[in-house]
C-alpha cells in the first residue's frame, strides 16, 4: 500500500496582453485627491483648497468622464508673481502630470487664484 500526497496542480500562468484582462476605473473622488497632491508639489503653489466639508465652499474638484477628466483646482500662490504666467504653467504641469498618472485625457483644467502669499513666488 503506497501513500500519495495531494499536491495541487500547477498550471503555466496564462499571458493575456494587458490590454485585455480588464479595465481600472478612476472615480472623481481619487482623481480629485491625486490633482490635490499634484498641486501642492507644483512650484509657485502655496496651498490648493481641498474639500473641508462645508457644501458652500469653493473647493478642487476633478470629473471623470469616461477617459477624459475635467479639473478645477483652487490656489494660493506666491506673492509677488505674474498671475497668467503662473495658471498656465500650473495647468499646463499638472495636466501633464495627471495624465501620466491616470491614463486618462485632461480636457480641461481650470485655476482660480483664491489667495496670494507674500514672499518669493
Amino acid at each position: 500500500m503506497s501513500t500519495t500526497s495531494a499536491e495541487p496542480v500547477r498550471l503555466p500562468a496564462q499571458r493575456v496582453p494587458a490590454e485585455l484582462r480588464g479595465r481600472t476605473s478612476i472615480t472623481d473622488r481619487a482623481a480629485t485627491r491625486i490633482t490635490c497632491r499634484l498641486a501642492e508639489s507644483l512650484a509657485g503653489v502655496r496651498a490648493v483648497t481641498a474639500h473641508d466639508g462645508l457644501p458652500w465652499t469653493r473647493t478642487t474638484a476633478a470629473r471623470v468622464d469616461g477617459d477624459q477628466v475635467r479639473v478645477r483646482l483652487f490656489v494660493t500662490v506666491g506673492y509677488p508673481a505674474p498671475l497668467r504666467a503662473a495658471t498656465r504653467r500650473i495647468r499646463e504641469e499638472l495636466a501633464g502630470e495627471l495624465g501620466r498618472l491616470t491614463g486618462l485625457r485632461v480636457s480641461e483644467v481650470d485655476v482660480v487664484v483664491t489667495h496670494l502669499a507674500p514672499g518669493a513666488p
